[in-house]
């Protein structure tokens, strides 16, 4: 014999109950976030965007139903910074004018933003007037310049958008640049004479490393890097330019498809 059919009435306190679960739940995460600021302490490095990405990769491969990823992903993004990192330390961000859309539906709506040239948000970021910057990979001219400058200043760490959507940005931070299990670097090259694209490409192929050319400035070139590098990586140190720096990287963004 079929089951009676649930009531409307019936329904809707299923689903104050489920409200209610995900409330006590969202509660108990905020409590454990406290702990894990105190077992950092105040020199830990408290935004982990490689940990965040891993985190968002796991969701997204067991997800079922119809809630789109899109969704799915920017509640997770709420709760990781307002949620979590927010707890831990004062965040604030400086944005340049063309990122600011892309960063509000990465790091949420309650994180204070500041519009800054794309200079400015490197200056800002390390300075520490900024806990991140955003700018455009491209466009601004050859800001990432500055980042190669010597290892205590800002790296690249994060892409946006990771998980879709419109916009094309970078994140920059005082934290280190770290895998995720699916990550690109970025490299920039100093030639004089200035090479080729073609032949810069073929110079980081032959120290194993496969990418291409995304940015130019003068005599120096970015080189995105379909793998993770780290400081001292023996490929790096094997490329024969005048000069070249890892000036951080970021998880692979997820598949728009």
């Amino acid at each position: 014999m079929a089951a009676p059919a649930q009531t409307l009435e019936e329904i809707r306190a299923e689903i104050d109950r489920i409200d209610q679960a995900i409330h006590d739940l969202l509660m108990q995460r905020v409590a454990v976030v406290r702990k894990v600021g105190k077992v950092k302490g105040t020199a830990a490095p408290k935004w982990r965007p490689a940990r965040e990405a891993a985190l968002i990769r796991r969701l997204v491969a067991r997800h079922k139903g119809e809630m789109p990823i899109g969704v799915l992903v920017r509640i997770w993004r709420e709760m990781i910074v307002g949620g979590s990192l927010a707890l831990q330390e004062a965040v604030s961000l400086a944005v340049v004018d063309r990122c600011w859309d892309v960063a509000r539906d990465h790091f949420g709506s309650s994180v204070p933003f500041k519009r800054r040239s794309a200079p400015q948000a490197v200056r800002d970021v390390a300075a520490g007037k900024a806990t991140i910057g955003v700018l455009p990979l491209m466009g601004e001219g050859g800001w990432w310049r500055a980042l190669a400058k010597n290892t205590a200043v800002p790296r690249i760490v994060a892409k946006l958008p990771f998980a879709g959507g419109k916009g094309d940005a970078v994140a920059i931070a005082r934290v280190p640049f770290e895998p995720s299990g699916s990550d690109r670097s970025l490299i920039m090259a100093e030639s004089r004479p200035r090479l080729g694209r073609a032949a810069i490409v073929a110079a980081f192929r032959k120290a194993g490393l496969a990418g291409r050319v995304i940015g130019e400035d003068g005599s120096a070139t970015l080189v995105e890097v379909d793998d993770f590098v780290a400081e001292g990586d023996a490929r790096l140190a094997s490329l024969r330019f005048n000069r070249a720096a890892l000036i951080g990287g970021y998880a692979t963004p997820l598949s728009k498809g």
